[in-house]
């Protein structure tokens, strides 16, 4: 019996709660309703002390109790509001990306309003709630500036808006469901400056070829008789021998070479560099060096790996390639495990014809310490064309410039200057081993490699 009170107390309650929703509308005193509420308790007490206590009381809250019932009627004939979200269709890491919210009446309105998103944990933005006045609109848009903290999937949540009611003394709060993914990039700058041409005019004003071969870049296509002005290196003499006469190769130039690129997202890539992961400078090098391959008319392949294959995109060229290789490395995150090198091994065996360029991107601490990977150098070496790439370290150059105060910092120097000679001693001892290796800070990655990339592709083979 007594559940039965209480579920029916329960029911009351809340069906005396929701008349005041209003549609969805829910109300919360306004100050000046709190301080009007404060006012009158003085007013009482002042009164009382005069012998005029429920006088004042009565006059005072019945009047304000008068205007409280009439601002809430004319609650009641606000318009209907309506708040929507647009968005850029890409968002980057540490870019300010454009967020629109637009809010309509189906009446016009005239009020203040205070708006605010629930956008993702994480993203900054310069404003968290935005004022609004309303002189007989009926429409307004917000435009504000989120900047996303890390690369993958995130989601928009609810848009919120508090209204002031006509006498001032309520708070009108709406919600309204706009739930919505955003998925943020790699920087794409790279990408856009290869989009651009920059990288060819950059070739053209230091005079390096554009457009030529890795290697002989020739297949053959068929042969002809002999003319004076042909290479006597591309005569036939077999074909000679068996027509009687002079007989040249005809060669084609070579249709795509084939680029492999290979992403360490193994424990050490994990490490930050001026609030981005190294991850995130590689991948953002990565997309750009896909670019400039693609747009030379190269094959590419893509494999991201830490202790197992993490995303595989096979060879493939033109733009819509491109797109498949961002769609499948935008939201890739450091493992918290060692890397294993060797199990791409077999992936660029299957995949891969000989005088291809394959290009790892990963730390120079694997390059100096990880066996696994120094075996698979010595193995893609002897067939393929090998360019590793790693980042130093801003942090300890810093230290370097630092002035030594105390023993600490001398000790920590002496460290620091063997490490950056042991850095340097595993580069030239793997560049003599016809490894290619670049080793720059995060911020020039993108730029260097598609410079070395260029340089690579610009020796022509005899």
């Amino acid at each position: 019996m007594e559940n039965w009170r209480d579920g029916k107390q329960m029911t009351f309650w809340k069906r005396l709660s929701s008349r005041f929703l209003f549609l969805g509308k829910a109300m919360i005193p306004s100050p000046l309703l709190l301080t009007l509420l404060l006012l009158g308790i003085g007013i009482t007490t002042l009164g009382a002390f005069w012998g005029w206590g429920w006088v004042c009381f009565s006059i005072y809250n019945g009047i304000l109790f008068s205007l409280l019932i009439i601002d809430i009627y004319l609650v009641k004939q606000l318009p209907k509001l309506i708040a929507t979200r647009q968005i850029d269709s890409l968002f980057e890491i540490a870019e300010d990306n454009t967020v629109r919210l637009i809010i309509r009446a189906n009446a016009p309105l005239s009020t203040k309003m205070w708006v605010q998103d629930d956008y993702p944990h994480g993203f900054h933005t310069s404003e968290r709630t935005f004022y609004q006045v309303w002189k007989n609109e009926t429409s307004k848009v917000i435009t504000y500036y989120v900047k996303p903290h890390r690369r993958g999937r995130h989601q928009f949540e609810k848009i919120h808006l508090r209204l002031q009611s006509q006498f001032r003394l309520l708070h009108i709060q709406q919600s309204f469901t706009q739930r919505m993914e955003v998925k943020v990039y790699p920087r794409l700058e790279a990408v856009r400056r290869v989009r651009k041409g920059f990288y060819r005019r950059q070739s053209l004003q230091d005079g390096r070829a554009l457009y030529r071969s890795f290697g002989a870049g020739k297949e053959f296509s068929h042969i002809r008789e002999y003319i004076p002005d042909d290479d006597p290196r591309q005569i036939n003499w077999m074909a000679t021998a068996r027509r009687g006469k002079l007989v040249s190769n005809v060669y084609h130039p070579e249709a795509g070479q084939q680029v492999a690129i290979l992403l360490d997202c193994g424990r050490l890539m994990g490490v930050h560099n001026e609030g981005r992961t190294q991850l995130d400078y590689a991948l953002e090098a990565v997309l750009g060096y896909a670019a400039i391959a693609l747009q030379r008319g190269e094959q590419v392949s893509f494999i991201a790996f830490s202790d197992q294959i993490l995303r595989f995109v096979p060879l493939g060229k033109g733009i819509e390639h491109l797109n498949r290789i961002v769609e499948a490395s935008f939201d890739l995150e450091p493992s918290y495990k060692e890397t294993d090198y060797l199990q791409v091994w077999n992936l660029l065996q299957s995949m891969h014809r000989h005088r291809s360029l394959v290009t790892l991107f990963t730390d120079m601490g694997n390059i100096t310490f990880a066996e696994s990977l120094q075996n698979l150098m010595s193995y893609t070496k002897k067939k393929f064309a090998f360019l590793t790439v790693s980042m130093q370290n801003p942090r300890l150059i810093d230290q370097l410039k630092q002035p030594l105060v105390t023993e600490e910092d001398i000790y920590r120097k002496i460290a620091i200057e063997e490490l950056q000679q042991e850095r340097k001693r595993v580069l030239r001892y793997w560049s003599n081993q016809k490894v290619g290796t670049l080793d720059v800070m995060p911020d020039q990655l993108a730029s260097a490699v598609i410079d070395t990339y260029l340089k690579i592709r610009s020796r022509v083979e005899t």
